[in-house]
């Protein structure tokens, strides 16, 4: 049998009533509309007010707009990156919304259950019970059975929550000050509606350990993904909307014309990293982002940039697919696009984001590839991390990145020249003295002339695949471990499985965890060395081949390791890891 632990042993058990908890979740469903999502964001907004960390995700239908929505909100007193299996405070508008959500949302004996007042539907058994008395709270006006608008149903709520916390009201309203400012209109009804229910009955209590004592603040993975490329020198971005990935190009318009950049809203994703391979060429370091669908149209220019030599950083923030699948849905499964894509032989570069805080380091890491080699370079994000509102503290000084080689008149040197051993030539701007060349996607001589020689061309493949030795060897140390390193039994991951792996394997000694920070090439000498010795060994992600699991059986042998695999969308939790390692060891 198992010697597997009980899943997420410290979550499950709340302790005594009374006392104060390490962290908190809180599940809040309703309908689109309803302001679920605006709710979890005030929350979220006041716990990092409070010194506090924690995250929130959303959940919502593929119809994206309207239907039903739901946040998952956890408040803790230290760094998280995973929103917990069980439900200390629930929050349901309507629970016909709630069977959407099977999975998402656990509550334990000691939960605390909000409830519209007038809504007769059982609680599903799957959701499980709680011994405390449910509070029901009227968030809805009825008018011969039809609801008819009332109160702000997220703001009744926002009151309540405050109280179940203990949360100061003076804070919310600082809160919603800072939100509804420039709509006087809407934050004196939504005050109003605050301080209604805030005088009304109280629910139960329960409570939270003090922060850090500072205020924090909060970002989302797309967010911090477009900072981070300012911060590296980003000067232009050239994007479709696309879910999930549309809030990049969002807070780039706010924020890159600041910084002295350029935003452009292209008609569709070739047009995209057509335009971001044209600003590169003139020698401006440029990025797109996208999700799967996005991506597969700029494969094509992905290969262009790889032949003309032209830097270009591609974020993909994943979802389920293929085609346009489940948009609002996360998944691990553009791992082989990423690596594999296109046609011919081209060298890219493929880097993985762990959670937010991580998203910002890596556009930095993505920008100096992309820069430093002249090749491009993928970002690989997914839903559950581009949405997701983090809690951090302040981001710290960076170590500069390199900039690209640029050529200048007497370098001497052609644009394709092969003479050297690293595949890397000095870029020539458009505009330099004596530096006009040709590029092109065509095949071509050192100097950029169109050429069928088939010699040439192998030699031409060789300089150019020369890059990725370069990069393996820069990048041999980029990646992270987890637990104890004498530990008999491994796991490899990658992606947004850092942040469940780095709470489950704290509780789990026999376990060790290897997370490549770049995935393509990938650090393959730290591999072997974490391995040795190791009893057992795991491939966890999020796809329903297992392409981690292919794609590092193509490079080492993986003899006598196991492939664990779950698609569906939603993110996996700790209970259902525990679940699947069981199965792995019968």
């Amino acid at each position: 049998m198992s010697a597997v632990r009980a899943p997420d042993e410290a979550h499950r058990q709340p302790p005594p009533r009374g006392t104060s908890h390490s962290s908190l979740t809180l599940a809040l469903v309703g309908s689109g509309g309803d302001g679920v999502a605006l709710l979890g964001d005030l929350l979220l907004r006041m716990a990092a007010q409070l010194g506090l960390h924690g995250m929130m995700v959303q959940s919502y239908g593929p119809q994206i707009r309207g239907g039903e929505s739901a946040v998952i909100l956890r408040v803790a007193a230290r760094e998280v990156g995973y929103e917990g299996d069980r439900t200390d405070v629930f929050v349901c508008f309507r629970l016909a919304d709630l069977r959407r959500f099977q999975g998402a949302v656990r509550l334990h004996r000691d939960s605390v259950v909000i409830l519209e007042q007038s809504d007769t539907q059982e609680m599903p058994e799957w959701i499980g019970r709680s011994e405390r008395e449910t509070f029901r709270y009227p968030f809805a006006r009825f008018e011969n059975g039809i609801e008819v608008p009332g109160d702000p149903k997220n703001m009744l709520a926002l009151a309540l929550v405050c109280k179940v916390l203990g949360w100061p009201a003076a804070l919310a309203r600082e809160t919603l000050g800072q939100r509804f400012g420039h709509r006087p209109d809407v934050l004196a009804r939504n005050l109003a509606a605050f301080d209604r229910a805030l005088g009304g009955p109280s629910p139960s209590e329960v409570r939270i350990a003090p922060g850090e004592g500072k205020a924090l603040f909060a970002e989302t993975g797309n967010e911090a993904i477009a900072r981070g490329a300012i911060e590296a020198g980003v000067k232009f971005f050239a994007g479709y909307p696309i879910t999930p990935s549309s809030e990049i190009m969002e807070t780039l318009m706010d924020e890159l014309p600041v910084a002295g950049g350029r935003v452009v809203q292209a008609e569709d994703e070739i047009a995209a990293i057509g335009m971001v391979l044209g600003a590169s060429f003139g020698g401006v370091p440029s990025m797109t982002a996208t999700s799967g669908p996005g991506l597969s149209l700029m494969t094509e220019m992905a290969g262009l940039s790889s032949m003309a030599e032209i830097p270009a950083v591609i974020v993909d923030c994943q979802r389920a697919g293929p085609a346009t699948g489940m948009p609002s849905r996360t998944e691990q499964s553009d791992l082989n696009h990423a690596i594999y894509s296109g046609h011919g032989d081209f060298p890219r570069a493929v880097l993985g984001v762990f959670d937010v805080v991580h998203a910002r380091d890596v556009m930095h890491r993505a920008v100096h590839l992309a820069e430093k080699y002249q090749l491009p370079v993928f970002v690989l994000s997914d839903a559950y991390i581009a949405q997701r509102r983090q809690i951090r503290g302040p981001v710290g000084e960076r170590p500069p990145i390199s900039r690209r080689d640029l050529w200048s008149p007497g370098m001497g040197p052609a644009r394709f020249d092969l003479s050297g051993d690293h595949g890397v030539t000095p870029f020539r701007v458009p505009g330099t003295p004596d530096g006009t060349y040709l590029a092109a996607g065509i095949e071509h001589t050192e100097e950029g002339y169109p050429t069928a020689d088939g010699t040439l061309h192998h030699r031409m493949n060789r300089k150019r695949f020369q890059k990725l030795d370069a990069i393996a060897a820069e990048t041999r140390e980029w990646f992270r471990v987890l637990g104890r390193a004498d530990a008999a039994k491994g796991l490899v991951a990658w992606g947004s499985q850092y942040g469940l792996l780095d709470e489950w394997v704290g509780r789990h000694e026999d376990y060790r965890v290897f997370l490549p920070e770049i995935l393509h090439p990938f650090p393959l000498g730290a591999f072997e060395a974490w391995r040795e010795r190791l009893g057992s060994l795991a491939v966890l992600e999020m796809s329903y081949q297992g392409q981690l699991y292919r794609y590092l059986a193509g490079i080492t042998n993986l003899s006598g390791a196991r492939s664990i695999t779950r698609s569906g969308g939603m993110p996996l939790q700790i209970g259902e890891l525990e679940r699947l390692l069981e199965g792995e060891e019968r």
